[in-house]
């Protein structure tokens, strides 16, 4: 799995194929079961957050539990969202398979993420693909938001595609609806210009992290 990366050929996405019916299965089994646990309830920041995901994007939001990519499935039905996930979770074959085929999700060394793994995420978002990161890179077990990291903003630049922020609540216990914000489209190819730098990928880091602040404070205010 280790350099899967390097040696599949990048697919497009399809409406339906062979290879998704799990995950399907998987998906629309799981949306009513987190529908009826979670109940979530989405606001959007304008209208322009509205606007239905049309070819490859990516969803970044906040990372409060390990349940995030359900309630970002249920949030996002209409379309397939792909996951990273630590590399050091794969114990055997039957796992990597499981993560790979089910999940829709690919290893990643969290800690040094290599530049083949960017761009081979960025290939896969740019044939259609939308993929879901938590760009804090580790779960939250309080309400502030780390600072994140560019390997979400890298990815979107050599796709060309759009960042969809996302904030959710952590919820405060089961009687209470989970509450989740979907912000307005990150265009980093725009936002960068012709000339990318180190310095301007992080400055967008930068405004999309402070984005995310304000659709917090947006959740918090009902």
């Amino acid at each position: 799995m280790k350099n899967a990366n390097k040696k599949q050929k990048v697919p497009k996405a399809k409406l339906f194929s062979f290879k998704y019916i799990l995950y399907d299965l998987v998906k629309w089994f799981g949306f009513w079961q987190t529908m009826l646990w979670y109940r979530i309830k989405k606001k959007y920041d304008g209208p322009e957050a509205k606007q239905r995901i049309k070819g490859g994007a990516i969803i970044s939001s906040n990372h409060v539990g390990f349940s995030d990519p359900f309630i970002l499935l249920t949030a996002f039905l209409s379309r397939r969202l792909h996951f990273l996930f630590m590399s050091e979770l794969i114990k055997n074959k039957f796992q990597a398979w499981i993560y790979k085929n089910v999940f829709l999700s690919y290893p990643i060394d969290r800690n040094k993420p290599s530049f083949s793994m960017m761009k081979f995420l960025s290939q896969y978002v740019a044939n259609g693909h939308v993929l879901g990161l938590f760009p804090e890179g580790h779960i939250k077990r309080d309400d502030q938001i780390d600072d994140f990291k560019g390997g979400v903003v890298l990815i979107a630049y050599l796709s060309g595609k759009p960042i969809i922020p996302v904030y959710h609540e952590r919820r405060k216990n089961i009687w209470h609806m989970t509450r989740l914000v979907i912000g307005k489209p990150f265009n980093v190819k725009e936002m960068v210009g012709p000339t990318p730098s180190q310095d301007k990928l992080n400055q967008v880091a930068k405004e999309l992290h402070e984005y995310e602040l304000h659709l917090q404070e947006m959740c918090e205010s009902r």
